[in-house]
């Protein structure tokens, strides 16, 4: 597989993921608007909405705003951006010590913890 094709499908994943979230946070906006028992209370909506954006796992790429009595999203488009820019690179991380020493696994955790050096 090519670079680009692993880019663009990653592309058109993240797209489908953003539009499903984005038709469930419509219907909470709905809900907080409509006539008959409106969706009320930040906890409440909260609620819901963190739902939503936690089973797509795309809440990063989502500005949101929860009052008392309203609810409202935008897309981050600058995160979204920035992402795409990443789609298929990927870092290789070796090591020279054997597997019994440090475990590929083990490996990645001391990779992604130098962060905090």
């Amino acid at each position: 597989m090519s670079k680009s094709f692993i880019g663009s499908r990653k592309k058109k994943n993240r797209e489908e993921l953003l539009q499903a979230t984005q038709k469930d946070l419509d219907k909470i906006v709905a809900a907080t608007s409509r006539k008959a028992r409106p969706l009320k209370g930040e906890d409440n909506i909260g609620v819901r909405v963190g739902k939503v954006i936690t089973k797509f796992n795309v809440e990063k790429h989502f500005n949101i705003e929860i009052e008392e009595n309203s609810f409202s999203y935008q897309r981050n488009q600058s995160k979204i951006d920035a992402e795409a820019l990443l789609d298929a690179f990927y870092i290789i991380i070796s090591t020279s010590l054997d597997e019994e020493t440090l475990s590929a696994t083990d490996t990645v955790k001391a990779d992604k913890n130098l962060s905090q050096v």
